[in-house]
């Protein structure tokens, strides 16, 4: 309630353009919602995690774009409706060059210049931050539930061996699917999840190997010099939040570590309200503020 007793307003959906476009528009296009504002204070390139495409994270848009930050959610080759082989990808890079396409575009399209972020949830995030190391140069990075570590991994021995067999066994799919459990405390989240005919929910062996590569091989914290914000679960029990939180404070430049109790692996599902006051807190204090000059453009 406000001070006179009166309902407070919910934010205005005035001017929020929700739309979605294919790019490139010929062959091997990729998909991106878009939720565009007038007079933006800011922007922001989002990436899904596994299994989901960019549908479920619409109205974690919404709320952003009330506060005046446009946002871009693309669907990553191989999931929702961009093109690829449902859940298998040949190398890690093929993620970062999409994102970084995708990224000129977003940017190019903008009406005026402003801070430009990138950010993801789990898969998404380790793409972004991968991204961020070299790829492009944001203004700000914004992990939720970044799939630095996980709890599950495979001994070095074996690791080595797939990687070095994976033109053979890549494309091996397995009997079950992806398990949703962890993911959500809500279960008509997890239902949606499983009835979406747009959901991937079997990877192959190369996406693990190259999963699990790029966690050990390429991820450099360190080179991102830009400000960023991580936000994880204390109860994930998919993320390894300690390993990949104490990683991000040894190595992140100019980096901000957040935790939230009450969630468990999916933050935007299971925390939206806490998520989205912890960014703009930290978009106002650190993007914003400092944002005297124009935007780095890569």
């Amino acid at each position: 309630m406000s001070g006179d007793g009166s309902r407070p307003r919910a934010p205005s959906m005035d001017n929020i353009v929700v739309h979605a476009h294919y790019f490139p528009a010929a062959r091997q296009s990729l998909y991106i919602r878009t939720i565009d504002v007038p007079h933006p204070v800011g922007e922001i390139l989002f990436l899904h995690a596994s299994a989901v495409h960019s549908d479920f994270y619409v109205p974690l848009a919404i709320r952003l774009a009330q506060a005046k930050i446009r946002v871009w959610l693309p669907d990553l080759r191989g999931h929702g409706r961009s093109f690829g082989v449902r859940g298998h990808i040949r190398s890690f890079d093929d993620y970062v060059h999409d994102t970084t396409r995708v990224w000129h575009h977003f940017r190019d399209t903008a009406p005026y210049p402003v801070p430009t972020l990138i950010g993801g949830e789990s898969l998404g995030g380790l793409i972004a931050c991968i991204a961020a190391q070299h790829a492009i140069q944001p203004d700000g990075v914004f992990l939720t539930s970044p799939a630095l570590a996980l709890h599950f991994d495979w001994p070095p021995m074996a690791t080595r061996l797939l990687w070095r067999f994976q033109h053979l066994v890549g494309r091996v799919h397995p009997l079950l699917p992806l398990p949703l459990r962890g993911v959500t405390h809500h279960p008509q989240i997890t239902d949606l999840i499983t009835r979406d005919p747009l959901t991937t929910r079997y990877y192959t062996l190369a996406f693990l190997i190259q999963l699990l590569h790029t966690q050990h091989r390429q991820l450099r914290p360190e080179q991102i010099s830009c400000p960023s914000l991580a936000i994880f679960s204390n109860e994930d029990p998919i993320i390894d939040a300690v390993k990949s939180s104490t990683l991000l404070a040894e190595t992140l430049l100019n980096g901000q570590i957040q935790f939230e109790h009450g969630a468990q692996h999916s933050l935007v599902a299971d925390a939206p309200d806490r998520l989205v006051a912890a960014f703009l807190n930290w978009y106002h204090q650190h993007i914003l503020v400092h944002h005297g000059c124009p935007p780095n453009r890569a």
